[in-house]
């Protein structure tokens, strides 16, 4: 049981390192609600704050990209074949 625990615990910390590299904040939050704090988005995620919705227009990451960025953490992607 405390595998379980230990893995999502890991994943959520992996989440959150992902927002901090990759993660911007959405433009229309900052436009409409310049109070709040805005949705931190990744890439091609959408922001359901508002209406109508907002998607960040960025493509996915690639393997190599996230390597990169996440280098030292002990994260790491596959290549695709």
């Amino acid at each position: 049981m405390s595998d379980m625990i230990d893995m999502f615990r890991d994943m959520k910390d992996m989440r959150k390192l992902e927002r901090e590299r990759f993660g911007v904040k959405c433009p229309v939050c900052i436009e409409r609600l310049p109070k709040a704090q805005p949705k931190v988005l990744l890439h091609g995620q959408v922001c359901r704050a508002h209406k109508p919705h907002y998607r960040d227009p960025r493509p996915p990451i690639t393997a190599d990209e996230f390597n990169a960025a996440m280098a030292g953490t002990g994260w790491t992607q596959e290549q695709k074949r």
